[in-house]
């Protein structure tokens, strides 16, 4: 996998300290003045957000999971319903149990954390407790920890807001602890800074029966290596990007207007290269198609002649350079023509090259050695006449 032990002990124990940090309790202190019993409230809490991102890249299926109560909030935070407990307004302390449960699942990096029912305990002297069961299950399933109800971490508190009698704890920091640490094989340091708590608890009913249990939004595309345990990831996020590829033209262009041949005597052949053309074809529909080229008679401004049959042309053709990659099972083939000799030459349409339906996408370039047969009979004087090429 290339990800060492060490690497899973840290991302397991990162997500431990995130799941015992979410069994927030609303302290409970022996010295509860007036206590009111709950039965009502949530509590909000994202155990640590760089862990749920990291989790969220895994192979889970899915990588992060709520049931029992527990459900998923816009921010990818959790949200746990209030199953009991008391709080006391005027002491500021409280005690709450929260229903539901999450699972953290990364197969290939061999862990599976499960957090369940968070209690949070405030004790009115400014500080308060977070615990969780907690079940860990890595390497294989050659480690498993099952933990009932423990302090995961430390809570700074402040006093509670108080709206009609309800209470509720707002952002609220929570540390982890050592015991916390040690539960987990030390995957994690005490003292790491996890995400801050918002708890409430109140007297009335509250919201109706929690919903069922949802499907994360988080994506779970496989993502970057697993991150040492100070930083156990950095997440990630998916974009759906579209392109409409329409279809193009078939065309012919040349690299020349003119061919210039070298100079023969009568019985003699003269000889030179025509202007190389480039067949684009961009239809995208891989249809095939032909270059044919057909000369007039040549004539000069004497009056003399020498027939159209006896130019003759050696093609060449190749398939132009791309620094793309071609699309996937697609071939660009292009087949130069025949040669033809002199005498029996361009008085007829030949072909100089073509590509066969299948292969003929893209871009190729085409060529000939020309070779014009000058007749004993002709007289002297400057020839020239028209090659036509034709695409099709």
């Amino acid at each position: 996998m290339g990800t060492s032990p060490g690497s899973y002990r840290a991302a397991m124990l990162l997500g431990a300290a995130g799941l015992g940090a979410a069994a927030v309790l609303f302290g409970a202190s022996p010295a509860l003045a007036a206590p009111t019993e709950v039965s009502g409230g949530s509590l909000d809490w994202g155990f640590k957000s760089s862990f749920r991102a990291y989790v969220s890249t895994g192979n889970g299926t899915p990588p992060i999971a709520t049931s029992g109560g527990a459900t998923r909030n816009a921010d990818g935070t959790f949200d746990f319903p209030a199953t009991g407990g008391t709080y006391d307004v005027a002491a500021g302390t409280a005690s709450v149990s929260y229903g539901g449960t999450v699972v953290f699942s990364y197969p290939a990096h061999m862990f599976e954390i499960t957090v369940a029912n968070p209690t949070v305990v405030v004790d009115g002297d400014g500080t308060g407790s977070l615990l969780a069961d907690v079940d860990l299950v890595a390497n294989g399933g050659t480690t498993e920890q099952h933990l009932d109800q423990a302090e995961i971490a430390t809570l700074v508190t402040t006093a509670p807001t108080v709206t009609g009698g309800d209470v509720s704890f707002n952002g609220l920091a929570a540390t982890l602890t050592a015991d916390g640490a040690s539960a987990f094989a030390g995957f994690y340091t005490a003292g790491t800074a996890l995400d801050p708590v918002t708890a409430s608890a109140s007297a009335v009913a509250g919201p109706a029966e929690p919903e069922e249990p949802t499907e994360p939004t988080d994506p779970e595309t496989p993502g970057p290596e697993t991150p040492g345990p100070e930083t156990p990831g950095s997440g990630s996020a998916t974009q759906k990007i579209t392109a409409a590829v329409t279809g193009g033209a078939l065309t012919l262009t040349s690299a020349g207007e003119t061919v210039a041949l070298s100079a023969a005597t009568p019985g003699q052949t003269a000889t030179g290269n025509l202007n190389a053309v480039t067949v684009s074809d961009l239809r995208g529909t891989n249809a095939g198609w032909d270059l044919v080229g057909q000369v007039t008679d040549f004539t000069s401004a004497a009056g003399g002649s020498v027939p159209a049959e006896n130019l003759g042309w050696t093609p060449t053709a190749t398939v132009a350079g791309s620094s793309l990659k071609a699309a996937d099972g697609v071939r660009n083939a292009v087949a130069a023509g025949g040669p033809v000799a002199p005498g029996s030459g361009l008085g007829t349409s030949r072909t100089l090259c073509s590509a066969e339906t299948g292969s003929s996408l893209g871009s190729s370039t085409c060529g000939a050695a020309l070779n014009l047969g000058i007749p004993e009979s002709s007289a002297a004087g400057e020839y020239s006449a028209v090659l036509t090429l034709t695409l099709a």
